[in-house]
């Protein structure tokens, strides 16, 4: 789904994309100092450029926050500028800043030296009702037990922990979804940035299943892998196959497994979205298929194309995809340049035109997804069940919206992490700050997907059927949300 956006901004020069550093960042890496303390003037001067890139690009920077209130935010956020600070304060004033936005593609992020260096946590949790559970331990200290609850991490409450890290989380909408979801993964370098760095990290834990308390001490590693991002998405989808369908032979019930809408996940995956959504189909008419599940719990996004090619096999007459798309000017943003790496620039009169209420919405002519769209010739009409969670994000969120929009599935699991409303995306302006090297993400369209009479305008897709899975569960392999949906299928059948 993204297609980066690349631009000068006047005083600076653009640093290339995050993991293609140039022999110049290489040599800086190698000097980096996380210690250093960039000046007041340094610092305002990188505000300066987040200001204006938000204002100017954001096509929706006042959705969920009211501009008044965002406004003071922003102007609180200056008042702290007024002494020098090193990369991680900064990181931790701006933050929260952006997270205001409640825009899950809306990012910051440290500078590629500062994830390049230190040690982290060698363990991932898992939360659960704001508790967190060790997933994975990547020690050797094998009696450190996976489900056991973290009470505390260096005499650190883990609920205080919380209460600063989650503030400073991106997530879509009011909606708390995607912050757990980056939590459970990437918990130890937000641990790192926002509470502290130490060599050693003392856990007190309950056991799972028992009163018992256990302290553990755990030295902190360096490691390329526990200062990865996603992490474990990325091993997921490296091992397995992104596209799957299988048969069940009770009920006459086919699953769907869409893992990633990536085009570069699927391509790595060695399957083709096209060929392999045609084939399925044709294999679910063949087999006279009564039930579809399709599985979107572990999918964060991707190419929103293909979102549209999966609905037109479900539904039988034409559809609006999405209602409009939005943009912040009809004009070329002034003092921002894309460079000649993209054709995609969607701001320009040519393509761009002005709503009465003053708002910038895309023409047809740049976005064939805004005309009214045909399904396939023979199409499935038989029950969907449409599996989703805190993980379902971005344009598999999109896809969710619009199953739910035309109600053509039953929802179990948890609510999306993505917006119910439609998500800020499709082209992307990405910048590394020209002092402080932080990664600033910027999305400038707004894809819009109105549910009728959806009751949560606010929130993620909430399903009809809310099934969390406790610990026990996930930890033993057991699949609730799954056997609830095979429940309702027979419950149906009869």
């Amino acid at each position: 789904m993204k297609k980066k956006v690349f631009l000068n901004i006047l005083f600076f020069l653009f640093l290339s994309y995050i993991y293609a550093q140039t022999k110049k960042e290489k040599n800086e890496s190698v000097n980096y100092n996380p210690n250093y303390r960039y000046t007041s003037k340094q610092l305002q001067a990188d505000f300066e450029v987040i200001k204006f890139v938000l204002e100017k690009a954001h096509p929706s920077l006042y959705w969920y926050t009211p501009k008044n209130i965002f406004q003071k935010k922003i102007d609180s956020t200056a008042l702290l500028l007024n002494k020098s600070l090193t990369e991680r304060e900064f990181y931790q004033l701006i933050s929260p800043l952006i997270a205001q936005i409640h825009c899950g593609h809306t990012t910051i992020e440290p500078s590629v030296f500062y994830q390049n260096q230190g040690k982290r946590l060698p363990l991932d949790f898992m939360f659960k009702d704001g508790k967190a559970y060790i997933s994975h331990n990547y020690t050797e200290q094998k009696e450190i037990q996976k489900g056991a609850n973290v009470l505390s991490i260096n005499g650190r409450p883990m609920f205080e922990i919380l209460q600063k890290i989650l503030p400073a989380l991106a997530s879509d909408a009011i909606n708390e979804q995607g912050k757990w979801a980056i939590l459970n993964d990437d918990f130890a370098n937000y641990y790192d940035l926002l509470i502290e760095s130490p060599e050693e990290f003392i856990l007190t834990c309950q056991e799972l299943g028992t009163e018992k308390i256990t302290n553990y001490s755990i030295t902190a590693k360096n490691d390329d892998f526990f200062k990865e991002y996603s992490k474990n998405y990325n091993q997921e989808m490296q091992q397995e196959k992104v596209l799957s369908f299988n048969i069940l032979k009770k009920n006459q019930t086919a699953i769907l497994t869409i893992n990633s809408f990536l085009p570069l996940d699927i391509k790595n995956s060695k399957q083709n979205f096209s060929k392999f959504i045609k084939q399925t189909f044709k294999t679910i008419e063949k087999q006279k298929i009564d039930n579809l599940i399709i599985d979107l719990r572990n999918n964060m996004g991707g190419e929103l194309l293909y979102v549209n090619q999966l609905f037109s096999y479900v539904i039988d007459k034409n559809y609006t995809f999405v209602d409009n798309i939005l943009v912040s000017s009809d004009k070329k943003l002034p003092k921002l340049e894309t460079n000649e790496l993209t054709k995609s620039n969607v701001h320009n009169s040519k393509y761009v035109q002005q709503t009465d209420s003053g708002t910038f919405v895309v023409k047809e002519i740049f976005y064939p997804f805004l005309r009214t769209q045909e399904p396939k010739k023979k199409t499935f009409k038989g029950n969907i069940f449409m599996l989703i969670g805190k993980k379902t994000f971005s344009a598999a969120a999109l896809c969710a919206s619009l199953f739910y929009a035309y109600q053509r599935a039953v929802f179990i699991g948890e609510e999306s992490g993505g917006g119910a409303n439609g998500l800020t995306g499709g082209d992307f302006i990405s910048i590394v700050l020209p002092q402080t090297n932080l990664q600033l993400e910027v999305p400038i369209e707004r894809w819009s997907k109105k549910i009728p009479s959806y009751p949560y305008q606010n929130r993620g897709i909430i399903p009809q059927y809310i099934i969390e899975p406790d610990i026990e569960d996930i930890l033993n392999g057991k699949d609730k949300v799954l056997e609830k949906t095979l429940e309702l299928i027979e419950k149906n059948k009869k």
